[in-house]
């Protein structure tokens, strides 16, 4: 292809989730979602590039998915068109006048596609170490107010819980500010080898929903996993509700690796552990040929050779605790595409 024939972004994703979803694994794992989602990811779309499009679907009870997505980028001036954006041009005004700063963020939009919502969405910001980004980021969705309630938990977390990222969910009960962030593998290793020390963290934090069986299965999974990914709900009262999200990262993971991580490597452990205790069926053991990369050489108008980069990556497996008590457990698939250098 050449570059004024770059495929477009709906292309793309469609592209994507016919690789992710073929050989039966769009009715064990997807369901009927798809309709809803695409339509959801067009109204996502700003600019010229091409969000990630994140797909979360249940590995017990009945198939679907959600799907967050993605922008790493943005140029000032992008606008939605006429009935997309979920009513978020002003986030994205600020988020393009943040990547003009050069700022290593991302900012999404997520919508509950499993349950056919079509009008209201989530919203979500990976400000990594750039704390100063949440109060505009707040603002720029009408919700200013619930900055000093997030910077309060935020300072509460211990060493080796760094917050990351923060969510919000207008159509959720409660309308629950998330805060997330990706823990560091000493931590891990040491909540890993012991669950009172799990709970010690649990308790500077401020929360207080577990018990002994949800601090072993945490440790457990903690021991099983590469990294962690943690999240807590921060409600409109400034608390922390009952629920604690526990991911279990599989980024390390290439494509051409995926049969083999979810075969006998450390997926395979992580998801036969799930299905053990509950929380996963055998539809866990189809994800792997879901996982997919390629690059495809084009033209440029210089006469040069690019190169356009397509996968689908896994994500992570996710647990959520509520009242600590653990519930169906969910996969994530990553699908992305961009020009890269040669």
């Amino acid at each position: 292809m050449s570059l004024i024939d770059r495929p477009s972004q709906m292309t793309v994703f469609d592209a994507l989730y016919s690789i992710a979803a073929k050989d039966g694994r769009d009715e064990a794992l997807f369901g009927s979602s798809f309709d809803i989602a695409r339509g959801a990811y067009e109204r996502t779309l700003i600019g010229e590039g091409y969000p990630a499009a994140y797909i979360e679907f249940p590995l017990l009870g009945s198939p679907g998915f959600d799907l967050l997505s993605v922008h790493n980028d943005l140029q000032p001036g992008s606008r939605f068109a006429l009935g997309a954006g979920f009513g978020y041009q002003a986030m994205f005004d600020w988020f393009a006048d943040v990547c003009g700063t050069g700022a290593n963020a991302s900012c999404g939009i997520e919508v509950d596609t499993s349950i056919g919502e079509t009008e209201r969405a989530g919203v979500y910001l990976q400000y990594r170490k750039r704390s100063d980004l949440i109060e505009p980021f707040l603002g720029s969705i009408g919700e200013k107010a619930r900055t000093e309630s997030f910077l309060a938990v935020d300072n509460r977390m211990p060493e080796g819980w760094p917050p990351a990222y923060v969510g919000l969910f207008p159509g959720r009960a409660g309308t629950p500010l998330r805060i997330g962030g990706y823990m560091g593998h000493a931590m891990q290793k040491a909540c890993a080898a012991d669950p009172a020390h799990l709970a010690a963290q649990f308790d500077q934090i401020g929360f207080s929903a577990y018990d002994d069986e949800m601090l072993s299965k945490c440790s457990m999974f903690m021991s099983l996993a590469p990294s962690i990914d943690f999240q807590f709900d921060i409600m409109a009262d400034g608390s922390l509700d009952d629920v604690f999200g526990l991911s279990l990262s599989f980024n390390e993971t290439k494509a051409r690796e995926a049969r083999a991580c979810m075969e006998s490597g450390y997926g395979a452990r992580i998801c036969s552990t799930l299905q053990e205790w509950g929380l996963a069926d055998e539809r866990w053991k189809i994800i792997a040929g879901a996982a997919y990369a390629r690059h495809v050489p084009f033209g440029q108008e210089d006469g040069s050779q690019g190169r356009f980069a397509l996968c689908c990556l896994f994500n992570y497996a996710k647990v959520k605790f509520v009242g600590a008590v653990a519930q169906p457990a969910k996969f994530y698939l990553r699908m992305a595409a961009g020009e890269v250098g040669v």
